[in-house]
């Protein structure tokens, strides 16, 4: 025996959809409109099946989904609880109130009529047919009638370049072409060869040996002591 249910639409809507819209398209889904689609939204429960198999029960919660709205689907078997009015809270020393949970606090905007786009007047082009008519251009030819062509080898300079030209002339630099074989780098002055002393035999003289010559040796004047005197 397959199992059994009872559809209930309480008008909910899922997140994100407008309750307008998902008016209108239950409206279209299941065939209703004025006041009977009107009764749907009033927030009380409202049995759209009383008794349905499995397939039935699919079916209807997929349309509704697709609506935008929640569909409850229950066992027979299972009664439904009433619905619980909640309590106002007492007003508080401002004079507010809490909002029962879920209620809404600001009015719902009227959802905007959808924007129906005529497209009768359009078709579709062959393929490989041109959608914009080719673009037609003018080629520009510059003006060259007041050009002229030198003659071969004439000197292109203005006036000024040229005597810019004759009155700043090179001075050629002093150079001399150096003879073949010439050494160009400046070479660097002898080294003397060292004197090997091992080789040079000395002799030693010996002490008291007078090592300058008698004559070269010329004798000395006594100092003058005139000036001097013995205390």
């Amino acid at each position: 025996m397959s199992e059994r249910y009872r559809l209930v639409f309480r008008g909910e809507v899922l997140e994100g959809q407008h309750k307008a819209v998902v008016k209108q398209r239950l409206g279209v889904a299941l065939k209703v409109d004025g006041a009977r689609l009107e009764a749907m939204f009033t927030g009380k429960a409202v049995t759209i099946r009383k008794d349905a198999d499995t397939d039935t029960a699919a079916r209807f919660q997929i349309a509704f989904k697709r609506a935008g709205a929640r569909l409850r689907v229950l066992p027979v078997a299972l009664e439904e609880a009433p619905a619980v009015e909640p309590k106002s809270s007492p007003p508080s020393e401002g004079g507010y109130r809490l909002a029962p949970a879920g209620a809404l606090m600001a009015e719902q905007r009227p959802a905007a009529p959808p924007t129906v786009v005529a497209t009768d007047h359009l078709s579709l082009a062959a393929p490989g047919t041109a959608l914009s008519a080719p673009r037609s251009y003018t080629a520009t030819v510059p003006d060259v009638s007041h050009l002229t062509v030198a003659a071969l080898g004439a000197d292109l300079r203005s006036p000024a370049q040229t005597r810019l030209a004759e009155t700043a002339p090179i001075a050629a630099p002093t150079w001399e072409v150096a003879r073949a074989g010439v050494d160009l780098i400046p070479r660097s002055p002898p080294v003397e060869t060292p004197v090997g002393l091992a080789q040079v035999e000395f002799e030693l003289a010996p002490p008291g040996t007078m090592l300058v010559d008698a004559d070269d040796a010329a004798p000395r004047a006594p100092p003058d002591t005139s000036h001097l005197r013995l205390q």
